[in-house]
């Protein structure tokens, strides 16, 4: 047989040039560094120094307790990221509004929580392999143990939640119950739309004080009571509320204690009350996906039984709780699903 002949420098360089830009993947690849990145500039207080007054890297790294040099790479990152000026000096609109502490839009407890995850997600091979899962993301019981998690979000998670109680027309909610609130958005909102609604707020007392807080906020506290979590066994009478809301709960916990959650729901409301389930669902067909299956792999390493469900799951788990599903909107990630109580 004869070999074949040697290719041409031209030649094999057209293998490498033809190829697809590589770009997406090396970026894929290092993002867990991006993450780090930002995740020590919240620990160090970059953010928050920077806001008090724009400095140069010596007086920032004084005032931090870092070395200079090092804390100089880390500004030059932070300004690609388009988080620092150009100088490195100063906060740009975006960090501004999300990454100093104190500030009421302040999303840096929720981005601790997502990067203490680090460990976890290094067994994702092994638990993609073997199916074995764990971890207490899911467990009612442990929410008091991840405020930013199920809290943090709070400054997207109110804009998504006035968005759907307008879009779904939800200006009577009479009495309402918040069961698992996080950080009260969704009670705030029907407080909001309804000026004669009456909230319970329940959850981990740690959420609770969050919820309790964002309420004087928006000037709805008067109308909330706040109720310490007992999953297990709620303390509410039968039929007690015109509207029962379980927000972001299922996805953590899992079909079969989303299914006894919606149940425990239907028993709260008084007939022909209204159930407000809100998570992020699965899209219909056709739809975008967007992040959610990157939010049902989080669930796969971070939960013992979570999942990214659709809302036709959500509307046969009300229907089997006495619920006839009524209006259904997305916004965002978030699908909002309503239903009446048989």
């Amino acid at each position: 047989m004869r070999a074949a002949p040697p290719a041409s420098p031209a030649a094999a360089l057209a293998r490498y040039t033809t190829a697809p830009d590589p770009g997406p993947l090396l970026a894929l690849n290092f993002g867990f560094a991006r993450a780090r990145a930002l995740g020590t500039a919240l620990e160090l207080g970059v953010f928050t120094a920077l806001a008090r007054r724009p400095r140069g890297t010596e007086d920032l790294a004084a005032a931090l307790g870092c070395d200079p040099r090092a804390l100089g790479d880390l500004l030059a990152v932070l300004t690609e990221f388009g988080l620092l000026t150009g100088d490195g000096q100063g906060l740009t609109e975006l960090s501004r509004a999300y990454l100093v502490e104190g500030e009421p839009t302040y999303l840096g407890d929720h981005f601790a929580e997502v990067l203490g995850q680090w460990d976890r997600w290094s067994a994702l091979t092994p638990v993609t392999r073997s199916g074995d899962r764990s971890g207490d993301f899911g467990a009612p019981a442990a929410r008091g143990r991840h405020p930013g998690l199920f809290g943090g979000g709070f400054p997207l998670a109110v804009r998504v939640a006035f968005a759907a109680v307008e879009a779904l027309g939800l200006r009577r909610a009479g009495r309402v119950l918040d069961l698992a609130c996080g950080g009260g958005e969704w009670g705030i909102a029907l407080a909001a739309a309804d000026p004669r609604a009456e909230v319970t707020a329940h959850d981990d007392p740690v959420l609770l004080g969050s919820a309790r807080a964002r309420a004087a906020e928006f000037g709805v506290a008067d109308r909330f009571r706040f109720v310490s979590a007992d999953f297990a066994a709620p303390p509410f009478a039968d039929a007690g509320f015109d509207t029962v809301v379980l927000a972001h709960a299922g996805r953590f916990a899992g079909p079969t204690a989303t299914a006894r959650l919606v149940r425990e729901c239907a028993r709260q409301l008084r007939p022909g009350g209204t159930l407000l389930v809100a998570d992020v669902m699965r899209p219909e067909p056709g739809r975008p996906a967007l992040s959610r299956p990157m939010l049902g792999l989080s669930l796969l390493v971070n939960t013992a039984d979570g999942a990214v469900l659709a809302a036709q799951d959500y509307r046969a788990l009300m229907e089997d709780a006495g619920v006839t599903a009524k209006e259904c909107v997305t916004r965002g990630l978030v699908t909002a699903q309503t239903g009446k109580r048989r």
